[in-house]
């Protein structure tokens, strides 16, 4: 009967779209990386520590204030709210109940109550066992005033810095992939102290030596030693002493050395690794962001012009000397192999990308990127460019939205040269030489109070700016060419392709862009 309450509040609580909302708040709010609202939070919970622990620090000497004592009790209802929200949100019990409900009716079976608590106990004692769970639950446990002793965890608070400072997370995750190497240094640093201590307590704890009166005088003088600290109230009087003491020092510094020589190689394997991951955060950030994939001469230039627009794009290469050129031209970039599924996940499906051009000069990559993209995400843009004629077919196959071959579009550009050199200059002077007119889009955004109006609506007549053309949804698929401006009606994300002076066309686009700021 509880076994099936159980699995009946469970599948409640799946489809109440409030519980849903505020777990999904709570998340947001704690966990969720890509979430605005848990960098306001990370802020908050860290001036809370460092406030509480200066008031600790004050209390030891002087009388507190009551305004303080309100200070302290709001910081601990906040880690307490912290700890339980982690609590609730470190696991989606109702998924696991429901999951299992499942396939016991798979079986044709009755759902077992020791197998439900099973579940949810182990979710949940995971979670609290985990370090840094422990870490915020003595950090809650000095508000009760009454057991002084326990107002020594507090220094525990200081230790929250590790979840919410991303930089002491990389450098620790850095340490703890050197496990096997610290393991062999503990080992030997152990090994060598025991073994120092034992000798010098032998030969110097029988009443030689004043100042060695048991064995954890031996340790301490031996681990002093071993640091290379050598305070000097500890010092050997017999031969055998000196001896010990002088290999010792020697191989404390030899211990040092290791150690230093273990970190350092850590960090410099693994320090492309933290700036990537300061790049992608960057990513997650921008909105409608532009991936170039290859940074040849084609990219070079299609990044400069998308500079000049004001786009947001990011260059991906695994030559260095490219990525180089990018980050000297002061675009985001990133030094990665872009076949791997692991950097397409986290620089285009985890991010709010618009369109993804894959310019390299390897067909057989550019072909494995594309599969790769629209494999998950058909509706994509995706642009490649194909360096081979006979490969273009294959892209199209693939499902590409546009193929572009350089040498085919070069020769294309002479004939038509050739053939209308007085509209194509016309064209030219518009879209390369210098002058106040270009040929651009406007981006009709999504809640733009704009949608349902039509072109007339926008009053570029008023500002000699003529539309070519709609791109329907941005898609070059549907291209209405030379709409009519008194019955098509704008919707969600089209683009008007116009030609006009560049402040009147940036101003309609600001005026668009202005209600979403």
């Amino acid at each position: 009967m509880l076994a099936r309450l159980i699995i009946s509040f469970a599948y409640f609580l799946d489809s109440n779209k409030i519980y849903k909302k505020v777990k999904g708040f709570v998340y947001d709010l704690l966990d969720n990386p890509r979430s605005s609202m848990k960098s306001y939070f990370d802020v908050l919970i860290i001036g809370l520590v460092l406030l509480t622990v200066a008031i600790f620090i004050y209390d030891i000497s002087n009388h507190l204030p009551y305004q303080f004592g309100l200070i302290e009790d709001f910081a601990v209802s906040v880690f307490i709210f912290e700890w339980i929200g982690r609590f609730w949100t470190s696991a989606n019990i109702r998924l696991l109940i429901i999951r299992y409900h499942k396939k016991m009716l798979e079986l044709d079976q009755e759902p077992k109550l020791s197998k439900i608590l099973k579940i949810i106990i182990k979710q949940k004692i995971r979670y609290i066992l985990s370090p840094m769970a422990i870490i915020d639950l003595l950090a809650i446990l000095p508000v009760y005033r009454p057991f002084r002793v326990l107002r020594i965890f507090l220094i525990f608070r200081l230790f929250k810095f590790f979840r919410y400072t991303k930089s002491l997370n990389s450098f620790f995750k850095v340490l703890s992939d050197k496990k096997f190497e610290f393991e062999f240094l503990f080992i030997l640093g152990v090994f060598t102290v025991f073994l120092s201590s034992t000798i010098m307590y032998t030969f110097e704890g029988v009443g030689n030596n004043p100042h060695i009166n048991s064995y954890m005088d031996a340790i301490y003088w031996s681990i002093i030693t071993i640091s290379t600290v050598g305070y000097g109230d500890i010092t050997p009087v017999t031969m055998m002493g000196k001896i010990v003491t002088a290999f010792l020092v020697g191989g404390g510094f030899m211990i040092l050395v290791l150690a230093t020589s273990i970190v350092t190689n850590a960090l410099s394997q693994k320090i492309d690794i933290i700036k990537e991951n300061k790049l992608l955060a960057e990513a997650h950030k921008l909105t409608r962001l532009i991936v170039i994939i290859g940074f040849g001469r084609m990219g070079q230039i299609l990044a400069e012009d998308l500079h000049k627009d004001q786009k947001r794009f990011i260059v991906v290469d695994i030559n260095k000397e490219n990525i180089a050129k990018a980050g000297h031209q002061g675009y985001l970039h990133m030094q990665a192999d872009a076949s791997n599924y692991a950097i397409i996940n986290s620089l285009v499906f985890e991010n709010n990308v618009e369109k993804v051009i894959v310019l390299t000069e390897n067909d057989a990559l550019n072909l494995s990127i594309l599969l790769t993209i629209k494999a998950q995400e058909k509706n994509l843009d995706v642009i490649v460019r194909a360096n081979s004629y006979n490969n273009i077919k294959k892209f199209k196959i693939a499902k590409a939205d546009h193929v572009i071959f350089p040498y085919e579009t070069v020769a294309e550009v002479a004939v038509e040269y050739i053939g209308n050199s007085v509209k194509f200059d016309a064209i030219d002077n518009i879209l390369i030489q210098e002058s106040d007119f270009t040929i651009d889009g406007i981006d009709i955004l999504e809640g733009s109070s704009f949608i349902g109006s039509c072109i007339d609506d926008l009053g570029l007549d008023d500002l000699n700016i003529t539309t070519i053309a709609i791109l329907k949804n941005g898609n070059i698929r549907n291209f209405i060419f030379n709409p009519d401006h008194d019955e098509y009606e704008f919707e969600a994300n089209d683009t008007l392709i116009v030609v006009g002076k560049v402040e009147y066309i940036n101003k309609i686009g600001n005026e668009i862009r202005r209600q979403f700021a």
